[in-house]
């Protein structure tokens, strides 16, 4: 499946509830950020074997409630998430050369 046919499906489901009239851009903002610190507090206080224990199917629960909230901002906008993606990809490409930032954490700024 294509990232347009999820998204078509994730917003085909909020319309045929009529729920769109509750998705304010500020609330789906808020929503977003709730459902990152859910997925967050999935490995707050844990070591690394706790990390690697914790159960996938609740990380993908989480990412998916980001994703689904992404889909209704995208919609809010009239952003082609896809697009996004690729576009920020490039400028990525542009600021982070791989002669200068391989096997570096330094920020694009700080290169030398």
């Amino acid at each position: 499946m294509k990232i347009k046919d999820l998204q078509n499906e994730i917003i085909d489901f909020r319309d045929k509830r009529n729920w769109k009239q509750f998705h304010k851009v500020k609330d789906l903002l808020l929503g977003l950020n709730i459902e990152i610190s859910e997925l967050s507090e999935l490995f707050l206080w844990k070591n690394a074997n706790e990390i690697n224990s914790t159960a996938k199917h609740r990380v993908e629960e989480e990412i998916a409630d980001v994703f689904i909230l992404l889909t209704y901002i995208c919609n809010h906008f009239g952003i082609e998430l896809e697009h996004a993606v690729k576009k920020k990809i490039e400028m990525n490409n542009k600021k982070y050369p791989i002669e200068k930032s391989f096997n570096s954490n330094k920020k694009y700024n700080e290169f030398d």
